[in-house]
């Protein structure tokens, strides 16, 4: 067996444990199926950024590391999905976009002491990639990074998967239109689903920071969100990508369907370009 296929089969043993706990029929089935698939796009999209200058040079175990991080990086969402699942079961609620049930550290309890997967530099990727980077610096698990020769690998790690997570994720919305299946979408209002920019979600954008999904309160606040992701391109490949597939322009677009001012629109397309190569 090839080291590729071993993998893929560890990994689908997760998705099945989980698999087994849900009803067929049910949301959180949907949930799991989908974590599954977009695991193996976020893997494909990791190679695909690998390319990057910045990681010229890079050893096979460094680049085996880093398809596993990329691979496991959300097998902790199959394992949350059946914990909401029960938590609905008790009628104990769950709101969608908290962290009372976090996959990032569902997956590395998950693998901290498998012989293959138990590796700092997988670990850290699996526990933080969802993570606003700021708290990522302040955690106790960097704390001992810091003192760890592998330092520069786990950040480089780090930031591969959370390119890549964020690649994947744009080309599902924008070629497969999922941004208005999801839980945000359904809960919202028929006047939010239309409404314009929130002001907090607004100032966050122009003081460069990734918004934070607790403040979002309209549709056009969680499209806002999507090229809010600029800020936190890591690799010149990326944001090479960005630009070919025009995930601004993608935006933008689905914005000014919303009550967004041409104006608005204009300020914000004219901001997010200034974060991206000019050149293909």
């Amino acid at each position: 067996m090839t080291r590729l296929y071993e993998d893929l089969i560890r990994f689908k043993q997760y998705f099945t444990d989980a698999y087994k706990k849900v009803p067929n029929e049910s949301f959180y089935m949907s949930a799991i199926k989908h974590k599954y698939c977009h695991s193996i796009d976020v893997l494909n999209a990791g190679r695909q950024i690998f390319n990057t200058p910045e990681l010229a040079g890079k050893t096979a175990e460094f680049k085996l590391l880093a398809e596993r991080a990329l691979l496991f990086h959300d097998v902790g969402r199959f394992e949350e999905n059946a914990q909401r699942y029960n938590a609905e079961q008790e009628n104990r609620e769950i709101l969608a976009f908290t962290s009372q049930i976090n996959h990032g550290d569902i997956g590395y309890e998950l693998l901290k002491n498998h012989p293959i997967y138990g590796d700092i530099r997988i670990l850290f990727a699996v526990k933080y990639h969802g993570q606003m980077i700021e708290n990522v610096y302040a955690s106790d698990l960097w704390k001992e990074v810091e003192k760890s020769p592998y330092k520069t690998e786990v950040k480089q790690i780090l930031f591969l998967v959370r390119d890549a997570d964020k690649l994947a994720n744009l080309r599902s919305i924008k070629n497969k239109g999922h941004l208005k299946e999801d839980v945000f979408y359904k809960q919202l209002s028929d006047e939010a689903k239309t409404a314009g920019i929130s002001p907090q979600v607004y100032t966050q954008f122009f003081d460069k920071k990734v918004i934070l999904t607790n403040t979002m309160r309209t549709f056009s606040d969680r499209l806002l969100m999507l090229l809010s992701w600029i800020s936190d391109l890591n690799y010149t490949s990326m944001r090479q990508i960005f630009v070919k597939e025009q995930y601004t322009e993608y935006v933008i677009n689905e914005l000014k369907k919303c009550r967004v001012s041409v104006d608005e629109t204009g300020k914000i397309e004219k901001f997010a370009k200034s974060f991206l190569p000019t050149d293909e």
